[in-house]
């Protein structure tokens, strides 16, 4: 920064505030330098020299007044898209002339493009208003003299000491509390959030802020330093929160300067370029990004427990460790909810004191979980950071942490484990991939808080009555292997090597149950769940579980209804815990017919071939008995030769109810079709009609439709509805394909509701009429859809990993290609479009979109009816499939 920036000549005040500025951003488009000025305090230098010029410039300096900065710029914290807020302090009363006095000051910065918050306020405005208003207390504590006459400034702050502070303590405590638990109800914990609120949410700037202002009322002046000393604590406490607001602010500017506005929510698509602005680079198995926001929430994490003690021992001196422990030493206490180690350096001569302490933790009454004392947390980190070995090799670990895992308040006491790196210490596999974040759009947390999440939805099973998961809870008799798998189950995550995270995780799990001597058998039954604990989810989502051969497999690596049922509600848990877009209806429908189909085959212990025979015989039977009812679409008459047409999967598939519903759809386009015959030859009266039935699968709010195509057989059908449902903004979850043997299409879809909930029918109306035109070569599919992407900002990509796997081994009866690749507008119809090109018949698709990352798989055969088994051509599948995927 150039000194003659910072010392402006007193002519040219607003000049040199542009310059400065200007350097200052063009500072931030550079990763951060060792030893550089912070972009919040040489700004607020800047606005400081441009008052004290103005003020001389303008003849100011001659009235009795004082210029007092408030809130952030009273901090000195002057983030690129931060409000100006400055007030004009009078002493008795306003004079006359003070807009003369306001205009040459702040008319210059409006006309620059700043944001100003600023007033006139005589010395009894601010009392008045700050004894009616914490937050124009807040804003008066954080009040710093720039301009004028500071005798002024001194009474106010007299003033502000007599009649407010000495008064204001117990309720001002209060009102803290409340706003920090509606900043965590609004904003979220940003020390676990992948899209945290740099500023309000919990571990944010606004921490900070609160730690300053209880300080404040206190009467702690100067910088963070000097209020962290004031307040007790050491100077490794002071230089870490120094660090971490520090680390705060440079990501803050960065987010302003990248956004162009005032924002601090940290959005996905601007991580990758904020990491590379802050000077991140990417590793080996780790994107930049990934490492960025590793970093960004043990910040967070930091300033969150700083901020919590803070307001704990301004709020109870009697939590202090030296007032508690006065008559004990070597001993663990319990006061006011809240654990002590006497002396807390006992621990360091004696480690199992830890385990003692969270002993205390899980024998207490029922009632708020106790927590550990600042205290005690600080001297378990230093042992975690100085001595980790000794915490390895303590012994008696397995036992308390069998007793925490199954005391129903694991969530509770491993939270504050993880927050001192205790759980880091005792597996050291967790720490390393604690703070590992997945950028993909689809994981919400980190992987250490993702495992807490995961834990504390299980426990809270007893508590939440969910009526398929809590009996399924309450029928086990240990829940010790349930979440030992829990805790376990990500630890493989993260590297280079190629093996599944689920297969490294349930080798780490077997090596660190040895390590603290645990029964083999119990080991071996936490190691399966482990490495197998995404087989349901992965199945449901990708398979067609109308396949008996998919289900069979599922079952023949489950093996019991035991382990079905641990695995089910560790899917549940897991998939809760990663976010919203991995635990919703759809997914919870599709994991429950898995489970009952599994749960069917294990309890029958035969495969489903004789069941499927007799299955299809009792849905013809039904259909027919349907058919005779008075309410039925269609005549037996009519009916019963449509029974000939059904293909046995077709009959495997669909209930009877839904397969009268489809023949009376199947009348009407014969209807429609011979009605087009009397002006078209035959082929060219088909081609083209097309007739939907949509319906909401759960209501009129359902997030989930069931749209049903019927039409004759068509070249480029499945990928022409894929492509008009994309171009009206439709996601699809799966599709069935069916073709009865007369040549009928009969194509399920499960899609996202209309955009238009009011008016569902007219939205259908548009999706079948631009069906049938793309059909009939009115409107181009792929012209338009091109357009669409152009018109949509591409989203941004986290690992853009590419892969198509074609397999026999699958299925019994098609072959399965399995696609991996970065999400994109329309990708089911271009890969749709890509399999029909090659003469391949889709009979059906899963489409798993995963965040960032979809992972789709299709059933197919060839155009003779069977499995893809000539090299030659699988090969050309895959190389046609990932150059449409790689466009």
């Amino acid at each position: 920064m150039t000194k003659d920036i910072l010392t402006p000549s007193s002519g040219d005040a607003t000049k040199a505030l542009a310059a400065g500025r200007a350097s200052l951003i063009l500072e931030l488009e550079q990763p951060p330098r060792p030893g550089s000025v912070r972009f919040e305090r040489a700004f607020t230098r800047l606005l400081d020299m441009y008052f004290q010029t103005r003020v001389v410039e303008t003849g100011a300096d001659r009235q009795k007044i004082a210029l007092v900065a408030v809130g952030g710029y009273g901090r000195g914290e002057m983030c690129l898209g931060s409000d100006i807020d400055i007030i004009i302090l009078c002493r008795r009363s306003i004079p006359p002339q003070a807009i003369d006095v306001a205009q040459p000051l702040f008319l210059p910065l409006w006309d620059a493009g700043y944001s100003l918050g600023h007033g006139f306020r005589t010395i009894a405005d601010c009392v008045k208003l700050a004894n009616k208003d914490h937050k124009v207390l807040c804003s008066l504590l954080d009040a710093r003299f720039v301009a004028g006459d500071s005798s002024i400034y001194e009474e106010l702050q007299q003033r502000m000491r007599d009649k407010v502070l000495a008064r204001r303590e117990k309720a001002f405590l209060q009102w803290l509390d409340d706003e920090h638990a509606e900043r965590l109800a609004t904003y979220g914990d940003g020390a676990v959030l992948l899209e945290p609120n740099l500023k309000e949410g919990v571990g944010g700037l606004r921490d900070y802020h609160r730690l300053l202002w209880l300080a404040r009322l206190r009467g702690a002046t100067g910088d963070v330093n000097g209020v962290m000393r004031q307040a007790g604590f050491s100077e490794d406490d002071c230089q870490l929160l120094e660090r971490n607001v520090d680390f705060l602010h440079r990501v803050r500017n960065r987010l302003h300067a990248l956004s162009r506005r005032k924002s601090d929510k940290l959005y996905v698509d601007i991580q990758p370029e904020l990491a590379a602005r802050m000077g991140y680079a990417d590793t080996t198995g780790m994107l930049a990004v990934e490492l960025f926001l590793g970093d960004l929430h043990r910040c967070m994490g930091d300033i969150k427990a700083l901020a919590a003690a803070f307001r704990s021992i301004m709020g109870d001196a009697s939590e202090h460790a030296d007032a508690v422990c006065a008559s004990s030493s070597g001993a663990v206490l319990v006061q006011d909810n809240v654990v002590h180690i006497c002396p807390p350096e006992a621990l360091i001569e004696n480690p199992a004191l830890i385990l003692q302490a969270l002993d205390e933790a899980v024998v207490r009454p029922d009632g708020a979980t106790p927590v550990l004392s600042w205290e005690t947390r600080q001297t378990i980190s230093r042992l975690v950071r100085e001595e980790p070995e000794r915490l390895t090799e303590l012994e008696g670990v397995w036992p308390t942490l069998v007793r925490i895992l199954t005391s129903g308040r694991a969530f509770d006491i491993m939270e504050q484990m993880v927050g001192v790196g205790l759980l880091s210490a005792f597996m050291p596999d967790f720490g390393r991939v604690r703070d590992r974040v997945q950028f993909d759009g689809f994981h919400t947390y980190p992987v250490g808080q993702h495992t807490l999440f995961v834990l504390s939805y299980l426990e809270s099973l007893p508590k939440e009555q969910h009526p398929v998961f809590t009996p399924r809870w309450e029928k086990l008799e240990d829940v010790t292997v349930l979440m030992l798998a829990a805790l376990f189950h990500d630890l493989g995550k993260g590297g280079n090597d190629a093996t599944s995270h689920s297969v490294k995780g349930a080798a780490m799990a077997r090596a660190q149950l040895a390590l603290w001597g645990v029964d083999e058998a119990l080991a071996e039954e936490v190691a399966f769940l482990v490495e197998h604990h995404l087989l349901l989810a992965r199945t449901a989502h990708r398979r067609d579980l109308s396949d008996e051969s998919v289900v069979a497999q599922c079952a023949g690596t489950i093996a019991t209804q035991e382990r079905l049922d641990l695995l089910y509600l560790l899917t549940y848990a897991d998939s809760r815990a990663t976010g919203p877009k991995a635990w919703n209806q759809w997914s919870a429908s599709l994991l429950s017919e898995l489970y009952g189909k599994v749960a069917n085959m294990l309890r029958d212990s035969t495969l489903a071939t004789p069941l499927s025979a007799r299955t299809i015989c009792d849905t013809r039977k039904r259909v027919g008995e349907l058919l005779m009812q008075p309410e039925s679409p269609v005549s037996f008459e009519e009916g019963e030769p449509m029974l000939e047409h059904l293909p046995s999967r077709y009959a495997l598939v669909v209930n009877p109810e839904n397969i009268v519903r489809h023949m009376g759809l199947v009348r009407e386009l014969g209807k429609e079709i011979k009605d087009a015959q009397r002006r078209l030859s035959e082929e060219r009266a088909a081609r083209g009609i097309v007739l939907l039935d949509p319906r909401p699968l759960e209501g009129r709010q359902s997030d989930v439709w069931e749209l049903v195509v019927v039409a004759r057989d068509q070249h480029g059908l499945f990928a022409t509805v894929a492509g008009v449902l994309a171009l009206h903004n439709l996601k699809v979850f799966s599709a069935d394909a069916f073709v009865w043997r007369d040549g009928t299409v009969v194509d399920v879809f499960h899609v996202s509701a209309p955009p238009d909930p009011l008016y569902p029918r007219e939205f259908w109306v548009k999706v079948r009429g631009s069906i049938q035109y793309a059909l009939t070569g009115k409107l181009s599919l792929e012209y338009r859809i091109d357009q669409t992407r152009d018109q949509f900002p591409k989203p941004h990509r986290g690992r853009n990993d590419v892969s198509v796997v074609i397999d026999n081994g699958l299925s019994d009866f098609y072959t399965v290609i399995e696609i991996t690749a970065p999400d994109r507008r329309a990708l089911l119809y271009d890969v749709a479009r890509t399999l029909q090109a090659m003469r391949l018949d889709i009979l059906f698709a899963k489409i798993a979109t995963l965040g960032t990352q979809t992972n789709d798989s299709f059933s197919v055969r060839d155009t003779y009816g069977q499995k893809l088994l000539d090299d030659d051509q699988v090969t050309e599948i895959r190389n046609a499939l990932l150059h449409a995927l790689q466009q």
